[in-house]
Order: structure tokens, then C-alpha cells, then sequence
């Protein structure tokens, strides 16, 4: 039965066959929907391929973030076209306003005194002075390794790279704020980078080099203990204050063309008899020179840094403040003192940073061990 069932069944399977053309006819508008389909798929595979592009630059972003925070390699930096005023990248902790030189280290401090960073640490040697450049990215400092009856380092560090570099020695020194060259003190060939250290009551020698080329020019000058440039870097002020009393501080012209000498002369406060100005503490800042005078001690006189002529005191403690440094800041002028009790002896427990407010003195925060401190000048924007 199956048998005669299954050939009656391709009987009419192959009749039906018969009665279907070979070849279906293609519709009437297979063309334009064949154009149709070809576009669709073109314009599939453009946003495929901008989308893979988006998804590869995105990939290539995130390294590049990742690499530049958390690599051991320099920060990433991002140039920018000056229309964009976006402001230039800070290597010094936000807020900084002083660098403080102490012992081992160099720390950097906000206006209130705390320390928000530690940028150098030596292993040995006493870091007694430091200065960071305008452009926040160089550190220069002085660390004596045998004591100050000699000859210290003087260190470049740079904070970006976290490098160190030893470039010269001096008993004392400053940088230029565009950190191009150095002024130095010292007896020996300063200007070879032979240091020896002056004997007391025998004539130095301040050099300023540059930093580049070597070139320099230098001054015969004995007593100095501190230098500072002025904020151009045209002059330079020197100060000293020894056993035997301060002698008068001298302003330094600096030439444009370094290898012509050096010219100096004394400095004096202005009127009818000008009495010379006999500093124990000197400092560049907002509105001028700040010199924290020895004689009458406890007073601090501001000069205009293009004339030198001083106006009035901005603070005169007398005989009731020990003032031992000023540093006048972008926040104001702040000084480390100490009110002298009715002994007549302050203990190291007293000092503080003080802040000048209207020819007053206000306690800012007890500083025991302050070191010396510097000035950071803002950051230049635009």
C-alpha cells in the first residue's frame, strides 16, 4: 500500500513541477531597491567606523590620564594655544605661599604656616637658605655639610623631575626670580665654582654667574651674610650682621651684560641726614623691600625697590618684640617673633609667625622651629 501511495504522490509532484517556470521574473523596481540597500549598508558601516575611532581615541585618552597621574615618569603636560586661558600647570602644592629651609629639609607652607609638602630632604648637611624660581618649577637651595665655617652646596632640585643637581658653592647666595643667574659670596675663584670661606674681618667677594654660559661679574666686599635679588634681577641687596654690629646694607647694580664690574654703594634712609640703613633681616615682596632694621631693633621699614627711598615704618615693636625674620608674602607681611617678657629673655617656645595688620603684629600660629623662611611668589597666569 505504501508503495502505490508513494509513486501517485511524485506523479503529481512532477506534474506540478512541469507547470513552474525555470527562472522567477525579477520584480520592476529590483534596481532602486538594490541602490536602496547599498546606501543603507554604506551609511551603516561610516558610523560603525566613527563609533570604533570615538571608542579607540576614548582608550587612548585614558592611558594618557593614567600615564601622566600615576606613571613614575614627569607629569603629562597639555599644550594649550594662548586664546585657550587655561592657566600654566603649578609644580608646587596649591596654596603655597613660603618655602621654609630647616634642618634637612626644604618644606613649602601655606599663609597660615602649615606645611602642605616636603620638597627636599638630604641625607646629610644643614639646608640654611632656599628659593623656589617664578615659574614654580625649580628649587634652589644651600646645604652645608661641614658647618658654617665652610663652604656649602649650592643645589638646583627640580621638583617636576624630582632631580638634584649640585652646580656650584658659596658661603651665602641668591637666585634671580627667572632663575638665570646666581649671585655668590665667598673668598676663593667664586666665579670657577672654588669656594673658601671668609675669615673674619678679611674681605669676600659677591659673583654674580650665569647659569647658562658661565659668564659673570664680581664685587671685592666683606660681612655678608644674606643676598637678594630684586625682582627684576637689575640690583641685588646685601646685608651682614655680625658680632661686632650691622653694618650699613648695600645695593648692587647688576649690568645687563655680565663681565663689566659690579657697582655698589650703601644704602641709606631718605631726608635731610640720611642715616644708613643697618639691617639684620632683608626681603623682596609685594610693595617693595622689606628691611627688619638692628638699630632700633624690632622695626621694619618698607623701601620703594626703584628708588630705595623709605617711607614709615610699617611696624615698630621697640625693646617689646624680638622680631627675627620678615617675609613679606602675596597674603601680607608676615614676620617670626616673639614678645619679650619682663626678664628680658625669650625662649625658643615664644616665637611665632605674626602677620602686620595696620602697624600691629597678630599671632597667626606658634612656629618653634621655623627655619628660614622665603617667599613664594604667585604663579604667573596668562
Amino acid at each position: 500500500m505504501r508503495d502505490v501511495l508513494e509513486e501517485r504522490l511524485a506523479s503529481r509532484l512532477q506534474a506540478l513541477g512541469e507547470t513552474v517556470h525555470d527562472e522567477l521574473p525579477p520584480p520592476a523596481d529590483l534596481e532602486l531597491q538594490v541602490a536602496r540597500r547599498r546606501r543603507r549598508t554604506r551609511s551603516q558601516r561610516r558610523w560603525s567606523s566613527l563609533a570604533v575611532a570615538a571608542a579607540i581615541v576614548a582608550a587612548v585618552a585614558a592611558v594618557a590620564v593614567v600615564r601622566g597621574t600615576a606613571g613614575s615618569g614627569p607629569p603629562l603636560r597639555v599644550a594649550t594655544s594662548p586664546t585657550s586661558g587655561a592657566p600654566p600647570q603649578d609644580s608646587l602644592q596649591p596654596g603655597t605661599v613660603m618655602l621654609s629651609a630647616r634642618g634637612r629639609y626644604v618644606i613649602s607652607l601655606d599663609e597660615r604656616g602649615h606645611q602642605n609638602a616636603t620638597m627636599v630632604a638630604v641625607k646629610d648637611g644643614n639646608i640654611t637658605y632656599a628659593r623656589a624660581t617664578d615659574d614654580h618649577r625649580t628649587i634652589w637651595y644651600l646645604s652645608l655639610k661641614h658647618g658654617t665655617a665652610a663652604c656649602g652646596d649650592v643645589v638646583r632640585a627640580n621638583i617636576d623631575g624630582n632631580s638634584s643637581k649640585i652646580v656650584t658653592q658659596a658661603a651665602a647666595f641668591d637666585v634671580s626670580p627667572d632663575g638665570t643667574r646666581l649671585a655668590l659670596y665667598g673668598a676663593g675663584n667664586l666665579s670657577d665654582g672654588q669656594c673658601a670661606p671668609v675669615k673674619a674681618g678679611a674681605t669676600g667677594e659677591i659673583a654674580v654667574v650665569d647659569v647658562a654660559t658661565f659668564e659673570s661679574s664680581t664685587l671685592p666686599i666683606g660681612d655678608v651674610t644674606s643676598l637678594r635679588f630684586a625682582p627684576d634681577g637689575s640690583y641685588l641687596v646685601a646685608a651682614s650682621c655680625a658680632a661686632q654690629g650691622c653694618p650699613a646694607a648695600r645695593r648692587i647694580d647688576v649690568p645687563g651684560q655680565l663681565g663689566a664690574p659690579l657697582v655698589s654703594e650703601p644704602m641709606a634712609f631718605g631726608g635731610a641726614k640720611p642715616a644708613p640703613v643697618r639691617a639684620a633681616s632683608i626681603a623682596f615682596g609685594r610693595g617693595g623691600l622689606y628691611v627688619l632694621a638692628s638699630s632700633p631693633s624690632g622695626t621694619i621699614y618698607r623701601y620703594d625697590p626703584a628708588h630705595l627711598s623709605a617711607a614709615p615704618p610699617v611696624f615698630a615693636g621697640g625693646r617689646a618684640w624680638d622680631v627675627a625674620q620678615v617675609v613679606p608674602t602675596a597674603t601680607g607681611v608676615d614676620v617670626i617673633a616673639a614678645r619679650v617678657p619682663a626678664s628680658g629673655k625669650v625662649g625658643a617656645h615664644a616665637f611665632g609667625l605674626y602677620r602686620v595688620e595696620a602697624g600691629r603684629l597678630v599671632l597667626v600660629r606658634l612656629l618653634v622651629d621655623p627655619g628660614t623662611l622665603t617667599d613664594v611668589r604667585p604663579l604667573a597666569r596668562g
